[in-house]
């Protein structure tokens, strides 16, 4: 006997045992006992644990825990959800299929004919297609008849074609898209193109392995036709405050130059190193001068004159600070290469003497080697070096500070050939202060109140006639000309509360300065200096920027004199901005550089930038950078301009995905 029971209202039922629960709703509830199915028809609501499913009718099968859904089917489980026309699912495994699927998965959305959910990790989609465009229909897909889908982690598809406007552009046996939002290892995407220098390539093909929680490694291999095989090594840490850093080595056996170079890059930085100490250090060293720019493709590497590797070992002892430092300095224009190895310094705490001298100990000790493709020169030196000073006020009128600088040094070898020749030398230098300043109580244009202040130093140097010609110019080690000079400064600054906030601001900066030498009983050259600064941009927005800096020096016995001016303008505007800068030096440079953005249109973004000598009347480099958003895609065109060199880039890459472009390399040789 079977038993039909047809309910015509709104149902909420809740049929359960022991363990799990299945609550059901419909407008129409039809119960088959006999074969242990239950019918709901019309707005089919099914909850079991963290599962919705919500549909236009649906069977529910008691005795298997089997659902199947018609019509419009959407399966939610917590914020996942798959939507489609027809659904079955096992509520015991938790393995669904969902025909004509679509679900969002991270930043994307895949539709598919079948869609199967294999676990709560797991999707297969047959005849299906991935896309980050929300827009239906989209804009771009990939369409493969076979994709897996690792939730978290990937898409692999076999094949796979790229889809513009349902318009099929680009085609692969295997792909995959990354869609992870999590550190997580696997492949990363790679970049296969064409390109004058390099030939048909293959680069960015690597791979991603996360150590742990802390540390990283990537994998990579560049495979180019005219150069051949570059391997990529790069490893990342953050044990703080153990250790800090970053690891990159490169290695090419250049077919074209017949010749192997390589590339290694290290830097580290741990405030806990051995026994209290801390340790720095930058590390990179290359096989020859022209190895980074040749595989470059940012204009930083290309304007890289030298390279500094150096590492630092620092700790206080007994409150001395304690530095031993390691240097390396490659300067390609000239190929040579200056070394401190290693260079080791000290500075002593702060001490009074009788309350009254303020004095600290340091000392250095340095190995400088100069490598020139001619000659090799070697020199070590040593140091002890004091400064003690004091400070008084005189009736609150003046602040008079002396200072001496006193320095004991020795050396390996002097330039006449002695072994290890000492000397002592010493400065004086004693200087006096004050301040005055005025407040006028201005109302008007904006002005609520200014103070004008005034601060005048004059300070006396004097260090003896030395003769330490034959002594060797060592780090850390001072020279001491000789000086017998005083020194004048007036030193002024005009403040003003402006806006309805009274706001202070700097409006002016005036500088002035001069000395007499008395060794000579002259002025020396160009003794009269002075800076002018206007940092207040009294302008209203747009103009967002109107600073002016002067500076010069004027002979005070031919009246000749020399001036710098800087001024730096910016205006910026919704669609609009740009900053103008410009440096004139009399009798020497003139040259004008600018950088902003034009945005013509909501879609449009062109960004800019160059710098023009006067004197050359001509560019001296530019660069520009053209940008077509197209809504889930966007076009990049960037020139780059340097003198004599010059490089492009184009590309049309998915937003969410910038790992996937077409660039120029699919484009054969043009242009290149």
């Amino acid at each position: 006997m079977i038993l039909f029971l047809c309910l015509g209202l709104l149902q909420d039922t809740t049929l359960s045992d022991t363990a799990n629960v299945v609550r059901y709703q419909a407008n129409h509830i039809t119960y088959d006992l006999g074969k242990s199915v239950i019918l709901l028809k019309d707005s089919s609501v099914i909850t079991y644990k963290d599962i919705i499913l919500i549909s236009d009718s649906a069977y529910y099968y008691i005795e298997t825990n089997y659902l199947e859904a018609f019509g419009l089917c959407d399966l939610r489980q917590l914020e996942d959800s798959i939507i489609g026309n027809h659904l079955t699912y096992n509520l015991t495994n938790k393995k669904a299929l969902m025909r004509q699927g679509k679900t969002q998965i991270e930043h994307g959305f895949i539709q598919g004919k079948e869609i199967y959910l294999i676990d709560e990790n797991t999707i297969n989609s047959y005849g299906g297609r991935y896309t980050t465009c929300s827009d239906s229909p989209p804009h771009y897909y990939f369409y493969s008849p076979k994709m897996k889908v690792y939730l978290g982690d990937m898409i692999l598809a076999q094949p796979l074609y790229l889809y513009i406007y349902d318009v099929p552009v680009l085609g692969a046996p295997f792909w995959f898209v990354p869609i992870s939002t999590r550190r997580k290892s696997g492949l990363l995407p790679f970049r296969i193109g064409n390109s004058s220098s390099w030939g048909k390539y293959v680069r960015d093909f690597a791979y991603y392995f996360v150590l742990n929680d802390y540390a990283d490694v990537t994998l990579q291999v560049d495979a180019m036709e005219k150069k051949g095989i570059m391997p990529h090594i790069e490893g990342v840490w953050d044990y703080a405050p153990f250790s800090k850093g970053k690891l990159y080595a490169s290695y090419i056996d250049d077919s074209e130059l017949e010749k192997v170079r390589y590339s290694i890059e290290a830097r580290n930085n741990s405030e806990l190193f051995l026994f209290g100490s801390s340790f720095k250090c930058d590390i990179k060293y290359v096989s020859d001068n022209s190895y980074r720019q040749d595989y470059a493709e940012t204009t930083a590497i290309w304007l890289e004159q030298e390279i500094v590797s150096s590492a630092t070992i620092s700790r206080n002892i007994a409150g001395y600070s304690n530095n031993l430092a390691f240097e390396r300095k490659q300067n390609f224009t000239d190929s040579t290469i200056t070394e401190k190895l290693p260079y080791y310094s000290f500075t002593g705490p702060s001490s009074m003497f009788f309350s009254l001298i303020n004095y600290s100990v340091s000392g250095h000790l340095s190995r400088d080697r100069f490598d020139a493709p001619d000659s090799t020169s070697e020199v070590i030196g040593a140091n002890l070096h004091a400064t003690p000073s004091g400070q008084r006020n005189i009736l609150d009128l003046f602040t008079l500070s002396p200072q001496f600088d006193l320095d004991l040094a020795a050396f390996d070898e002097d330039t006449v050939g002695t072994r290890w020749p000492a000397r002592f030398g010493y400065s004086f230098i004693v200087s006096a202060s004050t301040n005055f300043f005025r407040a006028f109580n201005i109302n008007g244009l904006g002005i609520h109140g200014m103070l004008h202040k005034i601060l005048p130093s004059l300070s006396y140097t004097y260090t003896p006639d030395f003769d330490f010609g034959q002594y060797p110019r060592v780090t850390g080690i001072p020279t001491y000309a000789h000086a017998n000079r005083i020194t004048l400064g007036l030193n002024q600054d005009l403040e003003a509360k402006i806006g309805e906030e009274s706001r202070k601001h700097n409006i002016m900066r005036f500088l002035l300065g001069t000395a007499y030498d008395l060794t000579n009983d002259s002025l020396p050259w160009q003794s009269l200096s002075f800076s002018v600064s206007l940092p207040y941009n009294p302008f209203p927005k747009p103009i967002t920027t109107f600073t002016t800096q002067i500076d010069g020096n004027i002979d005070p016995y031919t009246q000749d004199y020399t001036y710098n001016i800087t001024n730096t303008t910016a205006m910026n505007l919704d669609f609009f901005s740009i900053s103008v800068g410009q440096s004139y030096r009399r009798g020497g440079t003139y040259q004008t550089w600018f950088n902003g953005d034009i945005k013509p249109t909501r879609h449009w973004t062109l960004k800019y930038s160059a710098r023009y000598d006067w004197k050359d009347k001509k560019l001296v480099d530019y660069s520009f950078g053209l940008t077509r958003d197209l809504h889930c895609w966007e076009a990049v065109l960037n020139f780059n301009r340097l003198g004599d060199e010059w490089r492009y880039d184009f590309k049309i890459r998915i937003k969410s995905i910038p790992e996937v472009s077409i660039g120029k390399g699919l484009l054969g040789y043009i242009f290149e």
